[in-house]
């Protein structure tokens, strides 16, 4: 799980590193511009971790199944091989998604007005600046991104409805503990996909909310995962109440010392 974890916060580091530096340049500056060959690298790369986040949260997903499902096979099946395979194919299918992407935007005849309504580039924006028929690109980009991301999903709603079925014959106690090491996988996976299928899974046109949404999975959801990672780890919520009895307990003595040195100053 941890080896899963720690190329998902990278991918999650690289993602919104694709968005946000441009976002927060445009938001104290008074012109808001970018290149083209900018606009195409920022969408290719956009796509590119994000792709690869999705199928890592596919690898995770396969990862908990095999732990809860199948936990005296669990060494054997997920092997350093058989992880490393996992990460070496979600790169792959990132760089078939994002090269996909690319293809569609790059070969389109930007003839019209150059300003998009939304503050990264992406597909649909872009098809607006477009000055040919964008229905079939359209098509495309919901075949590629939006059915990617809902067949994607339907497979891991599946995975955890087996792992829910095969825990109903587990004591209370176990079926706690296996849910419990599946709750921030689920927390994280509606986060990132529920607001990506909004926007990618309908025809090509863009809403006033769309911003709103990919500001989910581009900036929040990629902020919070090392954060409902964190809290769902035993060791990592023992240490942070270490820290705060600490802190709590030597600021309750530097008062009671004060205290105590005021009263027989007085005295």
């Amino acid at each position: 799980m941890y080896f899963f974890l720690s190329y998902l916060s990278f991918s999650d580091l690289c993602y919104t590193s694709t968005v946000t530096p441009k976002l927060i340049i445009n938001l104290v500056t008074t012109k808001k511009s970018i290149s083209y060959n900018g606009c195409m690298t920022q969408l290719f790369t956009m796509h590119f971790f994000g792709g690869i986040e999705v199928f890592i949260l596919t690898g995770m997903a396969y990862d908990r199944y095999v732990a809860i499902c199948k936990p005296l096979h669990y060494t054997i099946i997920m092997s350093r091989q058989k992880c490393d395979a996992i990460i070496a194919a979600s790169c792959a299918g990132g760089f078939l998604h994002s090269f996909g992407q690319f293809l569609l935007a790059v070969f389109l005849p930007y003839c019209g007005p150059n300003e998009i309504d939304h503050y990264f580039c992406d597909v649909y924006p872009l098809l607006k600046l477009a000055c040919t028929d964008t229905r079939e690109i359209g098509f495309l980009v919901i075949a590629n991104s939006g059915l990617m991301g809902l067949v994607t999903f339907v497979v891991l709603l599946i995975s955890y409805a087996v792992i829910i079925y095969t825990i109903r014959t587990y004591s209370a106690e176990n079926r706690l503990k296996a849910l419990s090491t599946c709750s921030s996988h689920i927390t994280v996976v509606v986060l990132f996909f529920a607001p990506l299928l909004f926007i990618y899974i309908r025809p090509a046109t863009t809403l006033p909310e769309d911003k709103v949404f990919a500001l989910f999975y581009t900036i929040i959801a990629p902020m919070l995962n090392p954060l409902i990672y964190t809290l769902r780890n035993k060791e990592m919520k023992n240490a942070i109440k270490r820290l705060c009895y600490r802190i709590t307990g030597n600021e309750g003595d530097r008062l009671k010392g004060m205290t105590a040195f005021r009263h027989h100053t007085i005295s």
